[in-house]
C-alpha cells in the first residue's frame, strides 16, 4: 500500500490524493434482554455484542485531490451488496465490512455547476470474516 493511504475498503483507497477523511467515528453496541421478575422491576441480561459501525466523513477537491465521481464510486461499491475487506493504512487487516450508506454534499459550484469541494459521509457495518469461495459454493448448492 502506498505511504499516503489512510484506509482501503475493497478496491477503494482513501488517501490525500483521492478522498481524505477528516473524521473516523467508530461505535460498538451491546445487547441486553429484559427479564421480567414477579413483584420487582425487570432485570437486564447481557445477550452479546451488537453491531459495530464506522462512520467516515471528509472532503474531495476535484481538480486538486480526487475527481467529481469519487463519492459515486463509493456508492457503486455499496450497490454491489458484498462485504469488503477493510485494511488500515498501516497494513493491518480489519476483516470485512458492508457499506450501509453514502452521502454527498456539493459545495462552491463553478460556472458550469461543477463542485470545487465535495463533502462525503460513508457508513460501514462490521460483517466479520468472509470467505467468498465457500459463500459462492453454499449458494450453488
Amino acid at each position: 500500500m502506498a505511504t499516503s493511504t489512510l484506509l482501503k475498503l475493497g478496491p477503494f483507497t482513501f488517501s490525500i490524493e483521492t478522498a481524505a477523511f477528516n473524521q473516523l467515528q467508530r461505535a460498538w453496541s451491546f445487547t441486553w434482554s429484559e427479564q421480567k421478575r414477579l413483584g420487582n422491576i425487570p432485570q437486564l441480561q447481557y445477550t452479546g455484542e451488537g453491531q459495530q459501525t464506522i462512520n467516515l466523513s471528509g472532503s474531495v477537491f476535484p481538480g486538486q485531490y480526487g475527481v467529481v465521481d469519487t463519492v459515486e464510486q463509493m456508492a457503486t461499491l455499496g450497490r454491489q451488496g458484498k462485504p469488503l475487506l477493510l485494511v488500515a493504512g498501516t497494513g493491518d487487516l480489519l476483516d470485512h465490512w458492508c457499506i450501509t450508506s453514502v452521502e454527498q454534499t456539493n459545495r462552491y459550484l463553478d460556472q458550469q455547476g461543477q463542485p470545487r469541494k465535495i463533502d462525503f459521509s460513508l457508513s460501514i457495518s462490521y460483517y466479520g470474516e468472509y470467505d467468498a469461495v465457500s459463500d459462492k459454493t453454499k449458494r450453488q448448492s
